[in-house]
């Protein structure tokens, strides 16, 4: 499933930003996690928790 709600620049960023710590990998590229059950700032806060804490979607998101 990916992500299918709101894009802006910010959200950009942290993507390309979460694709540079983790190999190449998408914040919203996670078969196992519910990107509709999300709101825009629950999964901007997700991504941004994994570049400061170094660990990928699936460990962050409950």
């Amino acid at each position: 499933m990916m992500w299918n709600g709101k894009i802006t620049d910010e959200l950009k960023e942290l993507v390309r930003q979460y694709g540079q710590m983790f190999s190449g990998a998408w914040p919203h590229g996670y078969d196992e996690l519910n990107y509709d059950a999300m709101t825009y700032d629950e999964f901007v806060g997700f991504i941004k928790e994994c570049l400061a804490t170094g660990k990928e979607m699936p460990e962050v998101v409950p």
